[in-house]
Order: structure tokens, then sequence, then C-alpha cells
């Protein structure tokens, strides 16, 4: 009985220790409201951050304006926590930011937009995919591939032929990400790729697919590959694919 009464006691004491930190640890928004224009970047850039673990819907309009920040880490922390929030109203904002005549903000917002996703998003990214900057392409064609939306699949096939490596190597992953079928045909053709980043890329695109027509070119593939890092994945691949079941 005595120690039945303890453990009630023991558990009573547990609780209430526990609940106020609880309370502590959620973010009072009107404190923030004020940090987030702080004459100090660092403490702007912590508010915005607080801000994007707050898991309040009413966080997002506090954060918005800080994509305009002269600071470049506060409008990078505001884009991904804003990409966080997964707010369909930060879309419109991040897409302006996409278009950025600073490289860092426009890779950022392609982050964020691809975790947001949804049409809005998935136009934007695509529209992104005609910039005369490899870098921007490749952040674009990486973010669509986050999104995992089989309508993003035509454009970003569309980028295994682009003209720069990085951006070919990252349209094959993102294939693999959307784990399109159609995508097979394609990066089978893209593991004749000149550069062995692109055929890496395109071999674990293939494993992620999981579709075992590619199983006998990947193991051609690998008695021929002189290059060890694309012969590592294509292994990795084999064993991927190996392990699904025969129907």
């Amino acid at each position: 009985m005595w120690k039945a009464g303890f453990q009630v006691f023991f558990l009573a004491f547990i609780l209430s220790s526990i609940v106020p930190a609880y309370a502590q640890d959620k973010p009072d928004l009107e404190k923030l409201k004020v940090l987030i224009k702080d004459r100090d970047a660092g403490v702007r850039k912590s508010a915005v951050e607080d801000l994007g673990r707050s898991e309040d819907p009413a966080a997002v309009d506090i954060i918005l304006p800080a994509l305009e920040d002269g600071d470049a880490n506060v409008r990078s922390a505001a884009a991904l926590a804003l990409g966080q929030t997964g707010a369909e109203k930060a879309v419109v904002p991040l897409t302006r930011l996409l278009r950025s005549s600073h490289a860092r903000d426009r890779k950022i917002a392609a982050v964020a937009l691809g975790i947001i996703g949804g049409a809005e998003a998935r136009q934007a990214l695509i529209s992104a995919l005609s910039s005369t900057s490899n870098e921007d392409r490749e952040s674009a064609v990486a973010a669509l591939g986050n999104l995992g939306d089989p309508e993003a699949y035509t454009a970003v096939v569309r980028m295994l032929t682009d003209s720069h490596t990085f951006v070919r190597s990252s349209a094959a992953v993102a294939l693999g990400r959307l784990r399109d079928k159609r995508a097979v045909d394609p990066l089978i053709g893209a593991l004749s790729d000149p550069d062995p980043a692109v055929r890496t890329g395109a071999a674990l695109a293939l494993g992620e697919i999981g579709d075992k027509r590619a199983v006998i070119l990947l193991e051609k593939l690998l008695t021929t590959e002189k290059n060890e890092n694309v012969r590592q994945q294509i292994s990795v691949a084999l064993e991927m694919l190996r392990e699904i079941p025969d129907h």
C-alpha cells in the first residue's frame, strides 16, 4: 500500500517537473515578433528559426517579411523556416525570391519550394529550369525531385540532356526520387553519359525506381565500367533490385 502511494507521489512529482518545462519551450510569438526586427542579424536569424519550429500557423505571417531582410543569412533562414511550415501562402513570396539577384537566395528558395510542394511550387521550379545559370537549373531540378510529384516527370527527364554535368546528374537522382517507371529507359541511356557523376546518379535512380528491367544491363555494365564509384553504385542498385520479389 505504502509502495503504491509512493509511486503515485513520485509520478506526480515527475509530471509537475516536466509540464512547466514544456510550457517554457513553447515559443512566445509576441517576443519573437520583436526579436525578428532586432538590429543584430544573428538575433533576427535565431528568431526566424524559432518561429519555423513553432508549429503555430500564426508564425508564417511573422516570418514572411524576413524574406526581404538585408542579411543573406536571415533570408536563408526565413526561406527554410517557411519550407518547414509547409504553408501554401509562402509559395508566391518564395517564387519572387527564386528570381532574386543573389544566387544563394535562389538556391534556398528552390529548396523551400521543393519542401512545400503543390502545383504553384512545381510550376515555379519548372520555370527556373530555363535559367541560364547552371546552379539555378541544378537547384530547381533537385527540388522537383523532392516534390515526389509525377507531374514533374516530363520537365525533369528533359534535364538529362542538359549541357552541364551537375544538372544532368541531379536530374538522374531526381528521377529516382520521383520513382516513375517511365524514367527507366531514359536512365538506362544516361548510363552511357561521358561523365561518371551522371552514370552514378542514373544507377542510383534505377535502384530506387525498382524496375527489374534494368538488372541485365546493370550486370553487364558492372563488368565494363572503369570508374570505381560508378561500379560501387551499380552494385548497390543491383542489390536493391534483386531484393524485389518477382511477380
